[in-house]
C-alpha cells in the first residue's frame, strides 16, 4: 500500500490543469492539490479546460466526468487528439464498466472515484504521477542525448574539416613547389651550353622550396597603427555562412536538390561584400569569393556534375576555405586587420578558392611556343 509520502514524491514536479464544475469543490480539492503538485491550474468546464490546455503545458490533466458545455470524456478525446501522450485521469462517482469502458476508449490513464479522500487519491494518482513523471525524465534524457549529438556532429565536422584543410594545403604547397621545379627545369634544358649551371639550379630549388614553406608558414606580427577588427554581427554571419556551406555540399549526397548547390553562390556573394567592407585589408579574399560566386552562379550544370562525380573533394576544399574563415574570424575579433605584411595570411586561402573555380570553368591555356636553339 502507497503512502502520501510515496505519491508526493513523483507528484511534486508535476503541472497540473484541474477541470471541475462544482466551485465548492474545486476550491477544496485545489487546496489539496497545490500541497502535491508543483503547480495547479483550474478550469469550470471541458470547454474553457481545453482552451487553457491549448495554450499552456501541463504534465497531468485530473478532470470530473459529467460537466457542461464538454464533459470530461469529450475533453479527453480532443486532448487525445492533439498530444496522445498526454497523461489525463477522470474523477468520477460511478465505478460502472460502462463508464471504464468509455474512458479506455477516451484514452484516459487513470480513474479516481469520488468521494476524494485521502485514500482513493493516493491509489488514484500514484501509478499516473508516477508514468508522468517518468515521461517527464525521460523527455529530459532524449534533449540532452539529442545536444550532446549535436555537440558531437560539430565536433566532428571541424575535425573533418581540420583534416581537409591541411590534406588540401599540403596538396596545394606540393603543387606550387612543383611549379618552381618545373620552371627551373625548363631553364636548366634551355641552357644546355652552361653545364656547370646545373649546381647552381640545384641550390636554387632548394632555396625556392625554403622559401615557400616560409612563406606559407611565416605568422605575420607586424602589425599596421590603425585598429581594424571585425564587427561581431560581421563576424557571426561569416561563421555562419561557412558553416552552413559544407552543410550543404554534405547534405547533397543524400537530398540532391540544386536549389541548395545554388544558394552557395549567394552565400558566397554575401561573405565576398562583408569582407570588401574592410577594404583594402580583404581585398584579394573579398574578390576571389565574388569571382568564385559568380563561377558558381555561370557554372552551376558543371558543378553539379562535378558534385555527382566527387563530392568529397569539393567537400574538401571548402572545408579547407571555411576552416581558414573560421581561424580569420577568431583571430581578428580581437585583433586588427590592419597589417603592413599581411598578405600572406590571406594567400593560402584564396589559392584554395582559385582551385575551386579552376576545377569549374577550367582556364583556357595557350599554347607557347619554345625556342628553337640552332647548335
Amino acid at each position: 500500500m502507497h503512502t502520501i509520502k510515496d505519491l508526493h514524491k513523483y507528484s511534486h514536479n508535476l503541472n497540473v490543469l484541474y477541470v471541475e464544475d462544482n466551485k465548492d469543490l474545486r476550491d477544496k480539492t485545489t487546496t489539496l492539490f497545490e500541497m502535491l503538485f508543483k503547480s495547479i491550474d483550474t478550469a469550470e468546464d471541458g470547454k474553457v479546460g481545453l482552451d487553457k490546455y491549448n495554450k499552456n503545458h501541463y504534465d497531468l490533466v485530473i478532470s470530473d466526468v459529467n460537466m457542461p458545455n464538454m464533459n470530461g470524456i469529450e475533453m479527453c478525446q480532443k486532448i487525445k487528439e492533439v498530444n496522445p501522450e498526454q497523461k489525463i485521469s477522470i474523477v468520477s462517482a460511478h465505478d460502472e464498466s460502462s463508464i471504464l469502458i468509455d474512458l479506455l476508449k477516451a484514452g484516459a490513464d487513470g480513474f479516481i472515484l469520488k468521494p476524494m479522500n485521502m485514500d482513493n487519491l493516493i491509489v488514484g494518482l500514484y501509478p499516473i504521477c508516477r508514468d508522468a513523471y517518468t515521461q517527464i525524465v525521460n523527455i529530459q534524457l532524449v534533449n540532452e542525448l539529442n545536444e550532446k549529438n549535436e555537440q558531437l556532429q560539430k565536433q566532428n565536422k571541424k575535425l573533418r574539416a581540420s583534416d581537409n584543410t591541411i590534406e588540401t594545403k599540403h596538396q596545394q604547397l606540393g603543387d606550387l613547389i612543383q611549379e618552381r621545379n618545373d620552371c627551373l627545369q625548363k631553364n636548366e634544358d634551355n641552357a644546355k651550353k652552361e653545364i656547370a649551371s646545373v649546381k647552381v639550379i640545384n641550390t636554387t630549388t632548394k632555396n625556392v622550396e625554403a622559401k615557400v614553406l616560409y612563406d606559407y608558414f611565416e605568422e605575420d606580427t607586424d602589425e599596421g597603427e590603425e585598429n581594424v577588427i571585425f564587427l561581431s554581427d560581421h563576424g557571426a554571419d561569416l561563421s555562419e555562412i561557412f558553416m552552413e556551406i559544407p552543410e550543404i555540399i554534405s547534405s547533397y549526397a543524400q537530398d540532391s536538390n540544386p536549389a541548395q548547390i545554388y544558394r552557395i553562390s549567394g552565400l558566397l556573394a554575401k561573405a565576398s561584400s562583408i569582407l570588401f567592407y574592410y577594404s583594402p585589408y580583404l581585398d584579394l579574399l573579398s574578390t576571389n569569393f565574388r569571382e568564385l560566386s559568380i563561377t558558381l552562379e555561370n557554372n552551376l550544370d558543371t558543378f553539379i556534375e562535378i558534385m555527382k562525380i566527387d563530392s568529397q573533394s569539393v567537400l574538401m576544399l571548402f572545408d579547407a576555405v571555411s576552416a581558414d574563415m573560421d581561424r580569420y574570424v577568431q583571430r581578428f575579433s580581437v585583433e586588427s586587420l590592419a597589417m603592413k605584411n599581411s598578405h600572406h595570411i590571406h594567400q593560402p586561402t584564396a589559392l584554395s578558392i582559385q582551385q575551386i573555380i579552376t576545377s569549374i570553368a577550367p582556364a583556357v591555356i595557350e599554347e607557347e611556343t619554345d625556342d628553337i636553339f640552332d647548335f
